[in-house]
Protein backbone atom coordinates (compact mmCIF):
# COMPACT_ATOMS: atom_id res chain seq x y z
CA UNK A 1 0.00 0.00 0.00
CA UNK A 2 1.35 3.28 -1.16
CA UNK A 3 1.67 5.71 1.87
CA UNK A 4 0.98 9.17 1.29
CA UNK A 5 2.65 11.87 3.86
CA UNK A 6 1.08 15.04 4.08
CA UNK A 7 2.86 17.95 6.06
CA UNK A 8 1.20 19.97 8.47
CA UNK A 9 0.54 23.22 8.86
CA UNK A 10 3.08 23.64 11.53
CA UNK A 11 5.41 21.99 8.86
CA UNK A 12 5.86 24.67 6.59
CA UNK A 13 6.87 27.47 8.86
CA UNK A 14 10.98 26.75 7.90
CA UNK A 15 10.26 26.85 4.28
CA UNK A 16 8.86 30.26 4.63
CA UNK A 17 11.60 31.48 6.70
CA UNK A 18 13.74 30.18 3.50
CA UNK A 19 12.00 32.25 1.00
CA UNK A 20 12.80 36.13 2.30
CA UNK A 21 16.79 34.81 2.68
CA UNK A 22 16.59 33.50 -0.64
CA UNK A 23 15.15 36.41 -2.30
CA UNK A 24 17.82 38.77 -0.84
CA UNK A 25 20.95 36.41 -2.06
CA UNK A 26 19.15 36.85 -5.55
CA UNK A 27 18.77 40.67 -5.62
CA UNK A 28 22.53 40.85 -4.24
CA UNK A 29 23.86 38.73 -6.94
CA UNK A 30 21.64 40.77 -9.17
CA UNK A 31 22.82 44.00 -8.29
CA UNK A 32 26.39 43.02 -8.09
CA UNK A 33 26.42 41.41 -11.47
CA UNK A 34 24.62 44.44 -12.90
CA UNK A 35 27.40 46.93 -11.41
CA UNK A 36 30.34 44.66 -12.80
CA UNK A 37 28.19 44.99 -16.03
CA UNK A 38 28.06 49.10 -15.68
CA UNK A 39 32.00 49.46 -14.53
CA UNK A 40 32.85 47.28 -17.17
CA UNK A 41 30.83 49.43 -19.89
CA UNK A 42 31.92 52.62 -18.97
CA UNK A 43 33.83 54.14 -21.71
CA UNK A 44 36.96 55.25 -20.53
CA UNK A 45 37.98 59.10 -19.82
CA UNK A 46 38.40 60.84 -23.11
CA UNK A 47 41.56 63.20 -22.59
CA UNK A 48 41.66 64.83 -26.58
CA UNK A 49 44.48 67.23 -25.82
CA UNK A 50 46.55 64.37 -24.01
CA UNK A 51 45.75 62.13 -27.32
CA UNK A 52 46.08 64.51 -30.02
CA UNK A 53 50.00 65.10 -27.65
CA UNK A 54 50.74 61.94 -28.08
CA UNK A 55 50.07 61.60 -31.31
CA UNK A 56 52.70 64.30 -32.13
CA UNK A 57 55.51 62.74 -30.16
CA UNK A 58 57.89 61.53 -32.51
CA UNK A 59 58.30 58.15 -31.23
CA UNK A 60 54.61 57.68 -31.94
CA UNK A 61 55.82 57.64 -36.24
CA UNK A 62 58.27 55.21 -35.32
CA UNK A 63 56.08 52.63 -34.13
CA UNK A 64 57.11 52.86 -30.51
CA UNK A 65 54.79 53.34 -27.70
CA UNK A 66 54.96 56.63 -25.74
CA UNK A 67 56.47 56.32 -21.88
CA UNK A 68 54.70 56.60 -19.03
CA UNK A 69 56.40 58.94 -17.65
CA UNK A 70 56.38 61.27 -21.00
CA UNK A 71 52.35 60.53 -20.93
CA UNK A 72 52.41 62.06 -17.29
CA UNK A 73 54.29 65.12 -18.29
CA UNK A 74 52.05 65.41 -21.62
CA UNK A 75 48.88 65.04 -19.45
CA UNK A 76 50.12 67.90 -17.25
CA UNK A 77 51.07 70.09 -20.00
CA UNK A 78 47.75 69.59 -21.55
CA UNK A 79 46.23 71.11 -18.31
CA UNK A 80 48.55 73.64 -17.78
CA UNK A 81 47.79 75.38 -21.04
CA UNK A 82 44.08 74.42 -21.74
CA UNK A 83 42.85 77.96 -20.40
CA UNK A 84 45.66 79.49 -22.69
CA UNK A 85 44.57 78.13 -25.88
CA UNK A 86 41.16 78.80 -24.89
CA UNK A 87 42.22 82.52 -24.38
CA UNK A 88 44.53 82.93 -27.43
CA UNK A 89 41.58 81.28 -30.24
CA UNK A 90 39.01 83.67 -28.81
CA UNK A 91 41.16 86.43 -29.08
CA UNK A 92 41.97 85.20 -33.05
CA UNK A 93 38.37 85.31 -33.21
CA UNK A 94 37.83 88.88 -32.13
CA UNK A 95 40.66 89.92 -34.32
CA UNK A 96 39.30 88.27 -37.40
CA UNK A 97 35.84 89.79 -36.67
CA UNK A 98 37.79 93.47 -36.40
CA UNK A 99 39.30 93.00 -39.45
CA UNK A 100 36.01 92.22 -41.28
CA UNK A 101 34.22 94.76 -40.04
CA UNK A 102 37.08 97.45 -40.84
CA UNK A 103 37.39 95.97 -44.44
CA UNK A 104 33.23 96.20 -45.27
CA UNK A 105 33.29 99.88 -43.87
CA UNK A 106 36.93 100.91 -45.38
CA UNK A 107 35.21 99.04 -49.16
CA UNK A 108 31.64 101.17 -48.16
CA UNK A 109 34.22 104.60 -47.93
CA UNK A 110 35.28 103.15 -51.65
CA UNK A 111 38.97 102.30 -49.55
CA UNK A 112 39.77 99.00 -51.57
CA UNK A 113 43.59 99.33 -51.41
CA UNK A 114 43.10 99.01 -47.34
CA UNK A 115 40.21 96.88 -47.45
CA UNK A 116 42.51 94.20 -49.22
CA UNK A 117 45.37 94.49 -46.36
CA UNK A 118 42.36 93.93 -43.92
CA UNK A 119 40.96 91.19 -45.81
CA UNK A 120 44.40 89.68 -45.66
CA UNK A 121 44.93 89.45 -42.30
CA UNK A 122 41.49 88.58 -41.66
CA UNK A 123 41.91 85.15 -44.19
CA UNK A 124 45.45 84.87 -42.24
CA UNK A 125 43.28 83.52 -39.29
CA UNK A 126 40.45 82.00 -41.39
CA UNK A 127 42.40 80.43 -44.12
CA UNK A 128 38.80 78.56 -44.92
CA UNK A 129 36.19 81.15 -45.19
CA UNK A 130 35.03 81.85 -48.51
CA UNK A 131 33.08 84.92 -48.48
CA UNK A 132 36.58 86.64 -47.30
CA UNK A 133 38.29 85.19 -50.94
CA UNK A 134 35.06 86.53 -52.55
CA UNK A 135 35.24 90.34 -51.00
CA UNK A 136 39.64 90.02 -51.35
CA UNK A 137 38.58 89.13 -55.23
CA UNK A 138 36.13 92.57 -55.04
CA UNK A 139 39.00 94.58 -53.27
CA UNK A 140 41.49 93.28 -55.67
CA UNK A 141 39.21 93.93 -59.25
CA UNK A 142 38.02 97.30 -58.23
CA UNK A 143 41.71 98.84 -56.58
CA UNK A 144 43.45 97.58 -60.29
CA UNK A 145 42.01 100.72 -61.61
CA UNK A 146 44.29 103.12 -59.06
CA UNK A 147 47.05 101.28 -60.76
CA UNK A 148 47.05 101.66 -64.84
CA UNK A 149 49.82 104.26 -64.31
CA UNK A 150 52.55 102.00 -62.19
CA UNK A 151 51.73 98.93 -63.69
CA UNK A 152 50.05 96.89 -61.21
CA UNK A 153 46.90 96.88 -62.89
CA UNK A 154 47.15 93.07 -64.34
CA UNK A 155 48.93 91.81 -61.02
CA UNK A 156 45.82 92.75 -59.58
CA UNK A 157 43.42 91.38 -61.56
CA UNK A 158 45.45 88.37 -61.80
CA UNK A 159 45.06 88.49 -58.43
CA UNK A 160 41.51 88.89 -58.24
CA UNK A 161 40.82 85.81 -60.62
CA UNK A 162 42.80 83.93 -58.79
CA UNK A 163 40.70 84.78 -54.97
CA UNK A 164 37.60 84.27 -56.88
CA UNK A 165 38.41 81.19 -58.25
CA UNK A 166 39.45 80.32 -54.67
CA UNK A 167 35.97 81.10 -53.03
CA UNK A 168 34.65 78.60 -55.61
CA UNK A 169 36.53 75.91 -54.48
CA UNK A 170 35.21 76.19 -51.08
CA UNK A 171 31.89 76.78 -52.10
CA UNK A 172 31.05 75.29 -55.54
CA UNK A 173 27.51 77.04 -55.26
CA UNK A 174 28.34 80.59 -54.12
CA UNK A 175 26.52 82.08 -56.51
CA UNK A 176 27.79 85.60 -56.01
CA UNK A 177 31.81 84.30 -56.78
CA UNK A 178 30.24 82.60 -59.45
CA UNK A 179 28.91 85.68 -60.89
CA UNK A 180 31.72 87.70 -60.30
CA UNK A 181 34.34 85.83 -61.68
CA UNK A 182 32.23 85.49 -64.81
CA UNK A 183 32.16 89.35 -64.91
CA UNK A 184 35.70 89.82 -64.76
CA UNK A 185 36.46 87.37 -67.56
CA UNK A 186 34.28 88.74 -69.55
CA UNK A 187 34.81 92.86 -68.90
CA UNK A 188 38.16 92.89 -67.94
CA UNK A 189 40.52 89.72 -69.14
CA UNK A 190 38.47 89.68 -72.71
CA UNK A 191 38.22 85.67 -72.11
CA UNK A 192 34.29 85.50 -72.80
CA UNK A 193 34.10 81.89 -73.71
CA UNK A 194 35.59 80.89 -69.82
CA UNK A 195 32.90 83.25 -68.53
CA UNK A 196 30.42 81.31 -70.11
CA UNK A 197 30.88 78.26 -67.88
CA UNK A 198 30.63 80.70 -64.65
CA UNK A 199 27.61 82.36 -66.46
CA UNK A 200 26.02 79.53 -67.05
CA UNK A 201 25.92 78.14 -63.85
CA UNK A 202 25.40 81.46 -61.82
CA UNK A 203 22.15 80.97 -64.01
CA UNK A 204 21.62 78.15 -63.22
CA UNK A 205 21.48 78.51 -59.27
CA UNK A 206 19.78 82.23 -59.58
CA UNK A 207 16.65 81.40 -61.47
CA UNK A 208 14.93 84.94 -60.45
CA UNK A 209 17.86 87.75 -60.49
CA UNK A 210 17.42 89.58 -63.82
CA UNK A 211 21.02 90.97 -63.34
CA UNK A 212 22.61 87.64 -63.91
CA UNK A 213 20.33 86.45 -66.96
CA UNK A 214 21.30 89.93 -68.76
CA UNK A 215 25.43 89.04 -68.21
CA UNK A 216 24.20 85.41 -69.33
CA UNK A 217 22.90 86.96 -72.61
CA UNK A 218 26.30 89.76 -73.01
CA UNK A 219 28.27 86.57 -72.70
CA UNK A 220 26.71 84.80 -75.24
CA UNK A 221 26.50 87.47 -77.78
CA UNK A 222 30.35 87.79 -77.30
CA UNK A 223 30.43 84.00 -78.09
CA UNK A 224 28.52 84.06 -81.14
CA UNK A 225 25.57 82.07 -79.74
CA UNK A 226 23.21 85.13 -80.68
CA UNK A 227 20.13 83.00 -80.98
CA UNK A 228 20.12 81.82 -77.39
CA UNK A 229 21.07 85.50 -76.48
CA UNK A 230 18.18 86.92 -78.30
CA UNK A 231 15.82 84.55 -76.81
CA UNK A 232 16.70 85.31 -73.17
CA UNK A 233 16.41 88.99 -74.11
CA UNK A 234 13.06 88.55 -75.39
CA UNK A 235 11.80 86.62 -71.89
CA UNK A 236 13.61 89.61 -70.04
CA UNK A 237 11.89 92.25 -72.48
CA UNK A 238 8.45 90.51 -70.81
CA UNK A 239 9.15 89.21 -67.75
CA UNK A 240 11.66 91.79 -65.98
CA UNK A 241 9.97 93.22 -62.51
CA UNK A 242 11.63 96.87 -63.61
CA UNK A 243 10.26 98.83 -66.59
CA UNK A 244 13.72 100.06 -67.62
CA UNK A 245 15.01 96.38 -67.52
CA UNK A 246 12.31 95.43 -69.78
CA UNK A 247 13.12 98.74 -72.41
CA UNK A 248 16.57 97.41 -72.08
CA UNK A 249 16.33 93.80 -72.74
CA UNK A 250 13.71 94.66 -75.85
CA UNK A 251 16.35 97.23 -76.81
CA UNK A 252 18.87 94.56 -76.77
CA UNK A 253 17.19 91.92 -78.28
CA UNK A 254 16.25 94.27 -81.61
CA UNK A 255 19.60 95.25 -82.00
CA UNK A 256 20.69 91.70 -81.85
CA UNK A 257 17.59 90.65 -84.31
CA UNK A 258 18.96 93.76 -86.66
CA UNK A 259 22.42 92.38 -86.92
CA UNK A 260 22.06 88.93 -87.07
CA UNK A 261 19.32 88.76 -89.74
Amino acid sequence: MIKLRFHRLGGAQPLRRKIPEVFLFVVAAVALGGAVLLLSGCPEKKEPELDFLRATEGVEYQGVEVAPERIAELRREARRYRSKVEEVTEALAREASFQKLLANELMQQGMHGPALEALQRALAIQTDNPVLYYLAAVASGRAARAHRIDGGREKLLEQAEALYRDAIALNPRYRAALFGLSVLLSFELDRPQEALEYARRTAELETKDPAVRFLLAHVLVRTGELAEASRIYDDLARTAPAAEQRRRAAANRDELRRNWQ
